[in-house]
């Protein structure tokens, strides 16, 4: 996971810098390209990554008897205080240096700012300004895919297959009419294959990845957004792939080292009692 993650963060970095020293695209030079085969958009395929390794994180550590009241507890913990701590900071910078920057925004408008959901509002076009000063889009997308996991993973569990087709027959419409501004229908499936992935023996990820990276050619003509998503999932089982592979040496190797300290009787964490070993 941590792999994906690394990637997802490189794709969303580079994108940020290109943004910032193109004057947001407006200028033709960039150092690295913003864009990738098939016209996918290096910003939506690190996003599309994050949403699903948050699927996949969430579906390893989340308990099935978790209630959903538990579980919005500990994300809202998790997610809210830093938020509304990095809000406060960037906020009374831009207060002090740009006094300006915010007398469009309606004061009502700082319930979204409460809720995570500032960015996310103009971008969906609830709002034309608000508060909004830290998080982006992305931050309103996945709060909204945390209140419906408990959901999705209950649904995972009596019939996988049956959740599916309920969710690309409700995610894809939507998407494409455009209901929810393109912001986070198209993420679902994204998000639940993630929770998904875990679920799938290592013959079927064989033959996945390379068939949704395939199926990703064709649907370049129909939407860019499932495209990325297509190919975002093909690239994440490769990803996974290779990160089992470069965690065996890593692994092998501490098994030899703890094994080596064991008979020298050096303490490890993993000795019930520190120091009992062999002396020699």
């Amino acid at each position: 996971m941590d792999l994906v993650r690394a990637v997802a963060l490189i794709c969303i970095l580079v994108v940020h810098f290109n943004a910032t020293v193109t004057g947001y695209f407006t200028l033709p030079h960039k150092i690295f390209t913003s864009n990738l085969p098939l016209g996918i958009y290096l910003g939506d395929f690190g996003s599309s990554l994050f949403f699903i390794v948050s699927g996949a994180s969430l579906a390893l550590t989340v308990p099935a008897e978790q209630s959903p009241p538990q579980f919005y507890k500990k994300r809202a913990r998790a997610v809210y205080p830093l938020f509304w701590l990095a809000w406060f900071v960037v906020f009374s910078c831009r207060f002090v240096t740009r006094p300006g920057s915010f007398g469009g925004a309606r004061t009502v408008t700082l319930v979204l700012t409460f809720l995570g959901l500032d960015n996310f509002a103009v971008a969906a076009g609830w709002v034309g300004m608000d508060f909004a000063c830290v998080g982006e889009w992305f931050l309103g997308s996945i709060l909204f895919l945390y209140l419906l996991f408990p959901f999705l993973q209950r649904a995972l569990r009596k019939n996988a297959w049956l959740t599916w087709v309920v969710t690309l027959a409700v995610c894809i419409p939507v998407h494409l009419l455009g209901w929810d501004a393109r912001l986070v229908a198209v993420h679902i499936p994204e998000f639940l294959f993630g929770m998904t992935f875990l679920m799938l023996p290592k013959k079927t990820q064989y033959i996945l990845a390379p068939a949704l990276l395939v199926a990703a050619i064709p649907a370049k003509g129909w939407d860019g957004k499932i495209t990325c998503a297509l190919a975002s999932m093909g690239v994440f089982i490769l990803l996974a792939l290779v990160s089992t592979l470069l965690d065996r040496p890593l692994a092998s190797c501490a098994r030899r080292r703890a094994c080596q300290n064991f008979l020298r009787g050096v303490p490890c964490a993993s000795c019930a009692h520190p120091g009992h070993g062999i002396p020699l």
